[in-house]
């Protein structure tokens, strides 16, 4: 089965151990979780308790509600200049969106190019019976064009991009997406463009494949409502999809979790249309934490930091002599720090170590000063 050849990511362990730590009443520091560290807005919450208050408690489309997709698709032409109608879109949590796109555009066997280090793709492709195709960044995170091309075979089905990139923070520059665009219009490739981070940038300008691809050339956009609005354990996101794709994703959707709780929609409707300032107020947030963070790594030992331009994290290289999951395994064990092994974005995120700057200044600087400590044994 499928499921058997499923490898275990790194990040289980490390949750394991920061759980049989928290229960004995260590006091663990979690600068791992990609997750802000406030609650959804009230009027978002507010929403829902409304929508539920008015019925909204019943089964809908398993592509999700024609007034929510409307404004997906509103949001996407105004913002990212994608092309799409509400038709085009399927309403569905973004990380079951990636195993369902793979589900719906990828057969045992099939080969799926990774940038790497990138998000956890490996597992869900595993699941389908994919093969990921790991094609290393440059040192700044950058996309390699040449090696993508090189990577190319004639069982490559997919390109996976992510912008702004988890884990790295990186913001793919225009000319970018355009080489990428024209490598999946050379071999045939779809391209999956995950765009969970699109609204927290810093620096530059998001350019969503869609934008730049013309009509040869299948674009799959994921996008979350998750990060955007502090609605982590809402599950909702979206997909804009061509037809073929899109017939298969709302049946993947008819088949498992039929429909996204139609309150949840309406909360997520709610969001697109009043919560804007919600939205800057995260992003200048998260801004001021990353410059903060990043002015204390500078002055840590042992660790090289590329600046973050977008998303909540920073992914630096660490000098001292253990690979990425024991030098987190002892950091957790000895200054009680949960931070994520960079392996488990990729073979080439080994001796990185990812850091999420969801939260307060305060705990980000107890962090470093655990991790300071830490590096100075170590090495």
């Amino acid at each position: 089965m499928a499921i058997d050849e499923v490898t275990e990511s790194p990040i289980l362990a490390l949750i394991d151990q920061i759980f049989r730590l928290r229960q004995a009443g260590e006091p663990v520091l979690g600068l791992h979780i990609g997750e802000p560290d406030f609650d959804t807005p009230q009027g978002i919450r507010d929403a829902a308790y409304r929508a539920m208050n008015e019925g909204f408690t019943h089964y809908v489309s398993a592509q999700g509600m024609p007034d929510l997709r409307d404004a997906i698709a509103r949001r996407l032409h105004e913002r990212n200049g994608i092309s799409a109608s509400a038709d085009d879109i399927v309403v569905m949590s973004a990380k079951f969106a990636i195993y369902a796109t793979l589900l719906a555009t990828i057969r045992a066997g099939d080969e799926v190019i990774l940038p790497d280090p990138t998000y956890l793709f490996e597992q869900p492709l595993q699941l389908v019976g994919g093969r990921p195709v790991f094609v290393p960044l440059k040192p700044d995170f950058s996309l390699d064009v040449d090696a993508l091309r090189a990577a190319v075979t004639s069982r490559s089905r997919l390109l996976i991009l992510v912008s702004p990139a988890n884990p790295t923070g990186r913001v793919l520059r225009a000319d970018e997406v355009r080489a990428a665009v024209e490598i999946a219009r050379d071999a045939h490739l779809t391209i999956v463009s995950d765009e969970t981070y699109e609204a927290l940038i810093y620096e530059g300008e998001h350019v969503s494949p869609a934008r730049v691809a013309g009509p040869d050339v299948p674009v799959v956009t994921v996008g979350s409502f998750s990060k955007l609005y502090a609605m982590t354990g809402w599950r909702a996101g979206f997909v804009v999809a061509p037809p073929e794709v899109r017939m298969r994703l709302v049946k993947v959707m008819e088949h498992t979790l039929t429909c996204l709780p139609p309150f949840v929609q309406k909360a997520c409707l709610w969001a697109l249309g009043n919560a804007a300032a919600d939205e800057e107020r995260f992003r200048r947030l998260f801004r001021e934490r990353r410059d903060h963070l990043l002015d204390r790594l500078r002055t840590v030992d042992g660790l090289t930091a590329v600046k973050p331009e977008g998303a909540f994290y920073v992914f630096p290289r660490y000098e001292a002599p253990l690979d990425s999951v024991e030098f987190c395994s002892k950091l957790l064990a000895k200054e009680k720090l949960a931070l994520v092994p960079g392996v488990a974005f990729g073979p080439h995120g080994e001796r990185h170590v990812r850091i999420s700057y969801t939260s307060s200044t305060a705990s980000l600087d107890d962090g470093m000063d655990r991790l300071e400590r830490f590096l100075g044994s170590a090495r």
